[in-house]
């Protein structure tokens, strides 16, 4: 008897003994209340919703310049304007603040709008996408968004030297993928061309701003084009909350309405753990053996069950066929090829085919990891190589010299090596 044989009757074995326990052990009794040790599961906190507001709004209710705040919410029937009112409360002016993926509103409630901050009070808005009449009132384009890079996080910082830091803040995407990571999104930002004097600038991320304010009359309105700086999984950080607290503080003290959104910003908690099953009190076994006993056709369906359980194990536990011995993997002659055809154009002078082969290997390299494409023109490509990379500028630098210096000019063998020491220094120090 082999081994195979061996472990296959053991595990057989152990199956028959779990499932005879199992059979045999008495099962749950019915009851109408629940057992004095059992865990009530009802009283559950209800979760965090991770692309929520429900943060930033306790935040804002706690904060030191709010004398107060409410949620409104507009129907077909319920306007922006009898809600919204333009004087003030308690002695002191209103915010309006709306934070959600697309930001509309008609006509009139727009109008209302531009006439509430008129009258001296403010309004906050952050959306992904703007309708065309706002982005007309806000900067005399139908369009004021340029989307500019695609990544996981978001490093950001303020233009005014109170609040800018030494190192920027960073930022999460609130989605995740199923391994448990932040998923690629597009970050929104302003087209800074079609920004006039009359704005000021707040925030920015590598020189494209993503907040800026204008005056209307006696109050201002701040418009920021990425709702998820705010949503729970950044306000919950030490930066996102930061960024939130910098940008709020620019308003003085005010009574906030909050425009309610029932969507992926809303400002609820979260949707509470269903409560748990009890089990009807009409429900009642001792043991599903008993059960199977009591019926006589049940009962020969198990033994014969049992009974052609131990014949497979017997029967089909020996080897069927001889065992095939492994055949060998196929010998991966790829280096050797690529050390052929190196040393080829090596010692017949070919330096530049030689060249070409190892800056498309570069190409290659920033692109699928660092998803870098430098067939793009970017003034900054050194910049956000070096940052993902934790290379320096200036050896990346020397990098992309020597590279332009070999399409140009006769590349010596004491060049070639040099480059190629540069390009080893790099894939082997890079994050």
């Amino acid at each position: 008897m082999n081994k195979n044989t061996k472990y296959l009757i053991i595990g057989g074995a152990i199956l028959l003994l779990l499932f005879g326990i199992y059979f045999f052990s008495s099962g749950s009794s019915s009851q109408n209340e629940p057992e004095k040790n059992e865990k009530d599961t009802t009283q559950v906190g209800k979760p965090i919703n991770p692309t929520g507001t429900y943060l930033l709004y306790n935040l804002l209710k706690s904060y030191e310049k709010t004398i107060s705040i409410k949620t409104i919410q507009t129907t077909d029937s319920i306007t922006l304007k009898s809600l919204l009112p333009k004087e003030k409360v308690n002695g002191h002016p209103n915010l309006y603040i709306n934070i959600s993926e697309y930001f509309y509103l008609n006509y009139d409630d727009r109008n209302h709008l531009i006439d509430f901050v008129n009258e001296g009070n403010y309004a906050f808005v952050s959306s992904d996408v703007f309708a065309t009449y706002f982005a007309q009132d806000f900067s005399d384009y139908s369009n004021f968004i340029e989307h500019y890079f695609y990544d996981t996080l978001l490093y950001v910082n303020f233009e005014h030297p109170k609040f800018r830091k030494n190192k920027p803040l960073e930022l999460l995407n609130e989605e995740i993928n199923f391994h448990g990571h932040p998923k690629y999104t597009i970050y929104n930002f302003f087209d800074d061309s079609k920004l006039g004097d009359s704005h000021i600038r707040i925030s920015s991320s590598e020189g494209h701003y993503n907040c800026v304010m204008k005056a209307y009359g006696g109050g201002f309105m701040i418009v920021h084009t990425q709702p998820g700086n705010f949503s729970n999984i950044n306000i919950a950080t030490k930066d996102g909350k930061t960024n939130a607290e910098n940008i709020f503080s620019h308003f003085p003290e005010n009574n906030i309405h909050w425009h309610q959104n029932f969507g992926k910003y809303s400002e609820y908690r979260g949707i509470p753990r269903p409560k748990i099953n009890k089990i009807p009190p009409q429900y009642s076994r001792k043991s599903p053996l008993e059960y199977i006993i009591s019926h006589p056709a049940l009962f020969t369906a198990f033994i014969l069950m049992l009974i052609g359980l131990v014949i497979y194990m017997i029967v089909f536990s020996k080897r069927k066929q001889k065992i095939i011995p492994p055949i060998p993997a196929n010998a991966n002659s790829s280096l050797e090829f690529i050390d052929v055809v190196s040393k080829l154009y090596f010692q017949q002078k070919q330096h530049n085919k030689l060249v070409n082969h190892m800056f498309l290997i570069f190409v290659a390299f920033l692109r699928d990891k660092y998803y870098i494409n430098i067939s793009k023109k970017d003034p900054q490509i050194v910049t956000r190589i070096s940052e993902k990379s934790g290379i320096s500028e200036e050896k990346i630098k020397e990098i992309f010299t020597t590279f332009k210096k070999a399409k140009t000019n006769k590349f010596t063998e004491k060049e070639l090596i040099e480059l190629h020491i540069m390009l080893e220094y790099f894939y082997k120090k890079c994050n």
